[in-house]
């Protein structure tokens, strides 16, 4: 056997089709090895496709690329960033990815007990896959004057992925309003541009990212809206939805290069392309479903780079739903989580613009990659 040679091409067929925990082992069998599964070009043709669901010790991750039978691989648990994660958090969204970086906003509660609620919170990259780490911002309020009731954030870029931006909204009771506030990740700082428009609330902790636009649901007396950031120009827009949406439900997300949406209908869900970028009368309905199992009741919660959506229901039950072929399959790997309670926080409830309405916890797909988050600060 020490004599048998295994061609590199033949090797990197056999280990792009590894998941990532074996592959981190391998990297250890030999130097050659190491350099092969190393190599940049090899974990972009693996391309492996994961998603990650905002939970703590550990995180929860579905792969998409393992069989749905496959109960140990399909569902798996990934060690948060302990490192930088404070002991105490008192909530978590996940803001956005690029090359296989997370971006994690931890809010952790005061050192010293108060009346009033005062916003701590972090600013992490995280590797999911290597499990490197690093704190971009730390975000604290001393003054009640000021005082903040909730951040909304945005993850993108310019022109190019070398220029990326931190966009932070916060909500000023005094004045209720929005300031915002964008983080150079190149330089490490804060700038504050203007912007003075009052009157609306954020749908969502999080925007959407695509095409060097950034996108936030927005409602204005109950009516909704999208606003939208030019990453580059650092200049907004609206976008009106000319469809109607049931405040119940309303997901945003990116399909085949286009912004869509998906709302629920009075007999299912439909799903709407923005077909040109930033234009509101483009809105086309590109496909309407009505999805559910043993009477359950189910919502998407994700919607997956190849066109697909993953939904979940108050039973925690998961399914992979294929608008292409109007096809799905079931995740029934639960039964491996010891935490399986703590999922049901895919689910809560918030309070937009006066009114108790449903929300869904941002989940969000990544792709694994060897990229150290230190390099995505340029410093």
């Amino acid at each position: 056997m020490a004599n048998v040679h295994i061609g590199d091409d033949v090797l990197r067929s056999i280990l792009a089709r590894l998941p990532g925990k074996p592959l981190l082992r391998f990297r250890c069998a030999s130097k050659h090895w190491n350099r092969v599964i190393s190599d940049p070009y090899f974990m972009k043709s693996r391309s492996r496709r994961m998603v990650l669901f905002p939970l703590l010790k550990p995180f929860v991750a579905i792969d998409e690329n393992v069989p749905a039978e496959d109960k140990t691989h399909s569902m798996v648990r990934i060690p948060y960033p302990s490192e930088h994660l404070p002991e105490l958090v008192s909530e978590l969204t996940i803001v956005g990815t690029f090359s296989g970086i997370v971006l994690l906003a931890v809010w952790r509660p005061p050192a010293i007990p108060c009346l009033f609620r005062f916003l701590m919170c972090d600013l992490i990259l995280y590797n999911p896959l290597t499990r490197a780490s690093k704190v971009v911002a730390v975000m604290k309020q001393d003054s009640f004057i000021d005082r903040f009731l909730s951040y909304v954030f945005g993850f993108g870029h310019g022109e190019t992925p070398h220029d990326l931006k931190i966009v932070r909204f916060a909500y000023m009771c005094r004045t209720s309003c929005y300031r915002w506030n964008v983080f150079d990740l190149k330089t490490s700082s804060w700038s504050t541009p203007q912007f003075t428009e009052r009157g609306f609330y954020f749908w969502g902790d999080a925007g959407v990212f695509l095409n060097g636009f950034l996108y936030w649901v927005t409602s204005i007396k109950h009516r909704f809206n999208i606003l939208a950031l030019n990453v580059k120009e650092m200049g907004f827009s609206k976008i009106k939805l000319s469809h109607g949406v049931d405040p119940e439900m309303l997901l945003l997300g990116s399909i085949g290069g286009c912004l869509c949406t998906i709302n629920k209908s009075t007999t299912g869900f439909d799903v709407w392309l923005m077909k040109q970028q930033c234009d509101d009368n483009s809105w086309t309905k590109a496909h309407s479903f009505k999805f559910g199992l043993e009477g359950n009741r189910f919502y998407p919660i994700c919607v997956l780079g190849n066109g697909k959506i993953l939904m979940t229901c108050s039973s925690i039950q998961f399914v992979i739903y294929d608008t292409s072929k109007d096809s799905y399959k079931t995740l029934n790997a639960l039964e491996t989580l010891d935490h399986i309670d703590r999922l049901s926080k895919i689910f809560n409830s918030r309070s937009v613009g006066g009114s108790s309405q449903f929300k869904v916890v941002r989940s969000i797909e990544y792709v694994e990659s060897w990229v150290s988050p230190s390099e995505m600060c340029y410093i």
